[in-house]
């Protein structure tokens, strides 16, 4: 009698990896805070301490981004990404205890730290575990379904949340954190993907070497485009509050601007981007990957051209899909560039990726109210130049050769150029 069972594939803790990483990602981002953390700040400092806690953030993310970035290749992927729940779950606990700017300011640093060291690390980690089992061609549809599984729980936390702060703005952080304690737990039920290939640089060497190759022939198309897209999803996601709001005013509505409806309205915006996870799926041709990544940014560019030229409900149900070139691009740019990059820079490399595109945005954040000297209107004046920085970075990705290699599969008519697409 024959046994069945030899041809059943054997199971490994990495295959729980595959299993277990989507829930990972859903719980991680399960952000109960988004829609209040802000009203929940001015109830307890005054508005200035506010925006200071908010500057806090921003310029430690810049200092931690890298070395997180180096600490994932030099120490090991899950390690990184413990520390990570563990840093999170403590940033909720202190804004859930705090009382003062102090408190707070420890938790934005913990706050941040945690997001740093899950940037770039939880793509490595991924497509490692996928590697190891010789499955690797499944990463661009597999970080589709994690990315799914993000939105749907950044939706369910926007709800939650704005319904959460009806009771008590502090309580948004607990359910935070016990989402965070939820995603540790998964992630300690997973495996490293595999130990550190060879002798690892040092963080400064890392780290030229890695700028070096994003302006490579190969990288520097996904250069560009990785920071002109963070450039162009933080327009919308900056103004569109501002901007529902003179739409009611526009139509002689009151807007009483409440976290559950601020919510609702999140919620809304990312349970459309997950739908929209799969249409990234699948694509290999090369004039097609570079169609579809140029598609997503010029409808960035469309809906900030949208906010400039008219106050218009119409324009309000497309910022209800702002994020869905996000949902597209981004499965689409880690399945091109994973394989690419060694193990030993891989999450170096992402975060730096990040890091340009934060730091660029904070910069064009300094240039924005030239433009509202352009006209009456100073908000108007903001999205016209909003526009125009827009339309000069995506020129700019137009005109970088998007790198084939020759086995790769283009149009017929690109075979004299085997390398540009």
């Amino acid at each position: 009698m024959k046994n069945n069972t030899q041809h059943l594939p054997v199971m490994t803790p990495l295959h729980d990896n595959i299993r277990y990483y989507p829930y990972y990602q859903f719980f991680r981002n399960c952000y109960f805070w988004g829609p209040a953390f802000f009203l929940y700040f001015t109830s307890v400092l005054t508005l200035s301490q506010t925006l200071w806690l908010e500057s806090v953030y921003y310029i430690w993310v810049a200092v931690i981004e890298v070395p997180s970035g180096y600490l994932s290749d030099r120490f090991g992927r899950k390690k990184v990404l413990v520390f990570s729940s563990v840093f999170l779950s403590a940033a909720y606990l202190c804004f859930f205890f705090g009382r003062s700017f102090p408190v707070f300011g420890l938790a934005q640093i913990l706050l941040g730290t945690g997001f740093a060291f899950a940037s770039g690390t939880d793509a490595a980690f991924h497509y490692e575990s996928l590697y190891a089992l010789k499955r690797d061609s499944e990463y661009g549809a597999r970080e589709a379904r994690a990315l799914q599984f993000s939105l749907t729980a950044g939706a369910l936390g926007a709800v939650g949340g704005g319904a959460l702060a009806v009771f008590g703005l502090k309580w948004i952080y607990a359910a935070s954190f016990l989402a965070s304690m939820a995603s540790l737990g998964v992630m300690l039920k997973m495996t490293e993907p595999a130990p550190v290939a060879g002798a690892q640089a040092s963080l400064q060497a890392t780290v030229a070497g890695v700028i070096k190759k994003s302006w490579t022939r190969r990288f520097r198309f996904f250069t560009l485009f990785s920071l002109t897209m963070t450039v162009l999803l933080s327009f919308p996601y900056e103004f569109y509050q501002p901007y529902l709001g003179k739409v009611a005013g526009a139509m002689g509505m009151a807007l009483h601007t409440t976290p559950f409806f601020t919510g609702l309205h999140l919620a809304a915006t990312m349970l459309i981007a997950s739908w929209f996870t799969r249409f990234g799926k699948g694509i290999r041709h090369r004039c097609r990957v570079r169609m579809m990544l140029m598609a997503t940014a010029l409808f960035q560019l469309l809906i900030i051209y949208a906010m400039a030229v008219m106050i218009h409900p119409a324009v309000v149900v497309l910022l209800l899909i702002r994020s869905c070139s996000k949902a597209i691009s981004m499965p689409l740019i880690n399945a091109e560039l994973a394989p690419l990059l060694a193990q030993s820079e891989r999450s170096t490399y992402m975060s730096l990726q990040s890091l340009a595109g934060r730091v660029s945005y904070g910069i064009i954040l300094f240039i924005l109210p030239l433009g509202s000297s352009l006209f009456s209107d100073r908000f108007h004046g903001t999205l016209v130049l909003a526009a125009i920085i827009g339309s000069v970075l995506i020129i700019l990705v137009r005109m970088t050769p998007f790198y084939r290699d020759s086995s790769q599969h283009c149009c017929s008519d690109h075979t004299l150029h085997p390398h540009h697409c």
